[in-house]
């Protein structure tokens, strides 16, 4: 009986190994390389008038979709060291109280000041920190943010920069209206 099981289980062993299915339609094409979008915006003023906040629709930048997945990451210009900008990841304190927040949609996204206090006045905040902020905004899409969660410091935009390989040359400027 073991004689003849053994060329029994061969041939059927062969039998399947020489089977082959459809390799199955094509996948979609790749994104030539492209990882994420950054794009800055200029020139924003919180003002009492606008509820010391800001909004931006996606659809108005140019060359961006921001699906419900994506990772957005959103910094504020805080300095120039010589030539070199300081950016620095919101939410951002402004003092022990009051700070630089954001939210976000796929649809748009909001910076604003908010504080911990809400009947503190934010019109008594000074100049310097109510206009002609700048904001830098790196979107990340979710299929890559999975695969490298973890992996870079988000609150160190240089770390964001070189990890995601952003092209400064590159960012969208975006003019605040």
């Amino acid at each position: 009986m073991m004689k003849k099981l053994v060329p029994l289980l061969l041939v059927i062993s062969v039998l399947f190994a020489g089977c082959k299915g459809d390799d199955g339609a094509p996948g979609p094409p790749g994104a030539d390389g492209l990882i994420g979008t950054t794009f800055e915006a200029e020139n924003i003023n919180f003002t009492a008038a606008n509820q010391y906040s800001y909004t931006i629709r996606f659809a108005d930048v140019a060359n961006l979709e921001v699906v419900e997945s994506d990772a957005v990451l959103v910094y504020i210009l805080w300095e120039v060291n010589g030539s070199t900008p300081i950016w620095r990841l919101l939410p951002q304190a402004i003092n022990t109280s009051v700070r630089y927040n954001f939210d976000y949609s796929p649809v748009d996204f909001s910076v604003f000041i908010d504080a911990d206090d809400p009947s503190f006045n934010l019109g008594s905040l000074n100049a310097a920190t109510l206009q002609n902020q700048t904001i830098r905004v790196v979107v990340i899409p979710s299929d890559f943010n999975a695969r490298k969660s973890g992996a870079v410091d988000v609150s160190n935009y240089e770390a964001v920069k070189n990890y995601y390989h952003i092209d400064e040359s590159k960012i969208i400027k975006y003019k605040a209206k």
